[in-house]
Order: structure tokens, then C-alpha cells, then sequence
């Protein structure tokens, strides 16, 4: 819990946080298989979405006040009548970002950008038409369980960082093949106050923010002929390649992982600038001049939230998202 400092001041700025961060979000996204909202940070050719960590059901109020704790399929507000990242919307075009066989165990990888603990729970749908949508009740008769058990929840390490990549496998269903699978990650956080099933109160057991990608994936037979479905480069003939002497054949696939870009203290004061970070450093392969764009993607909290309990937390979910100058207090958070 929050400890006031100093006398009523101190009780004034603890208040404060506890308002804030009951209003702050976690981040994050469907990274392997690439997300349709994501597939821009590998080259693939479906539109920039400069708010791919955000596919939240529309926000806790939106969900859980508005309508009923619904949520789209893949993350978009229940009631939208066009959903931007179902069939039809702008970021489905079903571009198939990765290929397996049937049966196979294969990588998962996650990206938070503001963590908030809880579990992720992936689930797949025979879909072979990306003209229509897949329907919940679909992906819920075929749960992707974590390797190794019959689990189908990844619950997140309690030692994780406020910002982290988690990686971790699942096994493919046995006997399932398809064109065009869907697969849908939802990410229930534990960070709200709520009632536990056994009465008590605390952390954890309150309704989760809800957040929900979907990404469109091959199944084949083991039989197939063809390349092994790891070689990420058969699946993804756009993805570039940058030198880099650590990795295996000095050679590793660029990756877009910046959220927000500014202009750095010498260019601020240009008009526009911040914009043309945003637009040049997010796209695939960016423009981004290290001299003149910054691409912070951690915060902590300084002056009066400075040590408080969940202040850098509440930085990291106001400042590292799409245009961030608008909601993040230069008073309170730095970024780097």
C-alpha cells in the first residue's frame, strides 16, 4: 500500500497516486505469430497501427460499464459495428504470418509494455476464410496449452519488469489443419481490487482489464514437403535484416519495438518535428536519425512520486504510448 509522506502534503501526493493508478493501464501485444496489429513491425504489408499495444476491448470503463464485460474477438469495443482488426477492417487483410504443422510445439512471444501481471491464454480457430470472422465459440473448443502440461494459462512471473519480453510454447492441436487458422491471445491483468472466490478481498480478484489480438496462421500436415516451419524468412519474405556482430551469421532480422518517438532536446523546438519522429521512426524500415528522434521505452517516476509504491508503473502506462505528450507529466516521469 501506498505510505504517505510527510504530513498532509505527503498524504495529499500518495491520494494522488492511488487516483491515478487506479485509472492507468497495462500494455501489450501478440508478438510470434505476429498479431494483425503488430505484423507492421516485421515488414509485413498491413497498415501502421501506432496503437497495437492498446487493443483493450476499449478500455475497462468501455468493457465492464458499457457493455457488460463484452469484448470483440480480437480486442476491438464490443460495440463497434465495423471492428477495425476483425474481417472486413482495416488491419485484416488475412496476411498468414506464420506456418506449422499440426501437432507441433511452437514459440510464443509476448510484449509488454507496461506490465500489470495476470495471465495470458491463447486459443485457435479452423477459420479457412478471411472473409468472415472467427466466432468465440470457436476458439474456445481448441486452447493452446502451455508445453509441457494442461494448463492453458501463462500466468506472469512475479519478478517481471514493469516492461518486459516473455517468451514461452505451446503445443498445436494434433489433428488440426487449415489454411487460415486464427489465433487469439487474451491477456486478463491482476492488478484490480475485487472479491476472491473465497470471500476475501484483495489484488487480483477484481475484473480484469481484458486485452485481445488475433493473428492468422497456417496448419499443415507433418507430411508436407516444403521448408521447416522455423525458418522465419519463408514466413515473411518482407522481413529486412540488419548486421549486428552478436548474432548468428552477423545477421538479425529488424524489428520495429519502439511505441512513442520524439524529437530530442536540441529539435523540439521545430514545428512538427514530433510528428515526423512519429511517422518516420514507427513505419518499416524506419528513417529515424538518432540525433534528431528519441524513442524512449522505459519511465520511472521523479520529483513528489519519486520510490512511491506503483508510481513508475503509472509512468510507463501514461508515457509509453502513442503520441504520450498529451497525458504524460513531464513533472513527474522521465522516460529514456
Amino acid at each position: 500500500m501506498l505510505q504517505p509522506r510527510g504530513g498532509a502534503a505527503g498524504a495529499a501526493v500518495a491520494l494522488l497516486l492511488l487516483q491515478l493508478c487506479r485509472g492507468a493501464l497495462g500494455h501489450g501485444r501478440l508478438m510470434d505469430p505476429p498479431a494483425r496489429n503488430s505484423m507492421w513491425r516485421f515488414g509485413f504489408p498491413n497498415p501502421v497501427n501506432y496503437n497495437d499495444n492498446e487493443l483493450f476491448c476499449g478500455g475497462y470503463a468501455v468493457q465492464w460499464d458499457q457493455n457488460q464485460g463484452r469484448c470483440g474477438v480480437c480486442g476491438d469495443p464490443w460495440h463497434f459495428e465495423t471492428r477495425p482488426h476483425e474481417a472486413g477492417g482495416q488491419f485484416a487483410k488475412g496476411i498468414i504470418g506464420r506456418r506449422y504443422s499440426m501437432g507441433q510445439e511452437i514459440d510464443i512471444e509476448i510484449e509488454l509494455t507496461a506490465n500489470h501481471w495476470g495471465r495470458f491464454e491463447l486459443t485457435l480457430c479452423p477459420n479457412n476464410n478471411p472473409a468472415f470472422e472467427a466466432t468465440q465459440g470457436c476458439f474456445d473448443r481448441y486452447p493452446l496449452y502451455v508445453s509441457g502440461t494442461r494448463d492453458r494459462a501463462y500466468h506472469i512471473p512475479p519478478n517481471t519488469k514493469k516492461k518486459a519480453v516473455l517468451r514461452y510454447r505451446v503445443r498445436l492441436p494434433p489433428y488440426v489443419t487449415c489454411t487460415q487458422c486464427v489465433m487469439q491471445w487474451t491477456y486478463y491483468t491482476g492488478n484490480m481490487w475485487g472479491t476472491c472466490p473465497n470471500g476475501t478481498e484483495a489484488v487480483g480478484c477484481g475484473r480484469p482489464e481484458t486485452f485481445r489480438n488475433c493473428a492468422d496462421v497456417t496448419i499443415t500436415t507433418s507430411t508436407g514437403g516444403g521448408l521447416p516451419p522455423e525458418f522465419a524468412s519463408s514466413d515473411n519474405p518482407y522481413l529486412l535484416f540488419v548486421r549486428d556482430l552478436r548474432a548468428p551469421n552477423y545477421l538479425f532480422p529488424l524489428v520495429i519495438r519502439s511505441q512513442v518517438c520524439l524529437a530530442t532536446p536540441r529539435y523540439r523546438r521545430i514545428p512538427g518535428i514530433d510528428h515526423w519522429c512519429e511517422t518516420n521512426c514507427l513505419r518499416y524500415p524506419p528513417n529515424c536519425p538518432p540525433e534528431v528522434c528519441h524513442c524512449p521505452d522505459s519511465c520511472e517516476a521523479i520529483g513528489e512520486l519519486a520510490g512511491r509504491e506503483g508510481a513508475d508503473v503509472y509512468c510507463q502506462d501514461k508515457c509509453i504510448v502513442y503520441r504520450s505528450t498529451n497525458q504524460c507529466p513531464a513533472s513527474r516521469c522521465r522516460c529514456y
